[in-house]
């Protein structure tokens, strides 16, 4: 539901704060982070605003951007992310993302059926 998102949202921000804390993090990849939770961070919003969230699939869909990006704030607390642990960052970052594309097309094409 929308409290699934609320701290998926959250856990994104700080996931971004502790990766701009961490001077060991590689800077180019750091800005295509920043980048993509940009890009992401105003559809969570938006979606938190849908009814079709409260759905049985919206339940569903907002569950599992919630484990994403809980993994996601996992990956990024590590002490100094390095090497593996970089790519495991960029690539937990890139499922959530997915997600929460997938989220944003459910909730669109139900606008867009009833319109």
């Amino acid at each position: 539901m929308a409290d699934h998102l609320t701290e998926a949202e959250g856990l994104c921000q700080k996931t971004l704060e502790v990766l701009e804390g961490q001077t060991s993090f590689p800077s180019e990849k750091l800005e295509v982070m920043r980048k993509g939770f940009q890009g992401m961070l105003p559809v969570i919003a938006a979606s938190k605003r849908k009814v079709m969230v409260r759905s049985a699939r919206g339940q569903k869909l907002t569950q599992e951007i919630l484990d994403h990006a809980s993994k996601l704030y996992e990956a990024a607390s590590l002490p100094r992310p390095e090497g593996k642990a970089v790519d495991e960052i960029v690539s937990r970052l890139e499922s959530v993302g997915d997600s929460v594309k997938k989220l944003e097309i459910y909730w669109k094409s139900f606008e867009y059926a009833t319109t």
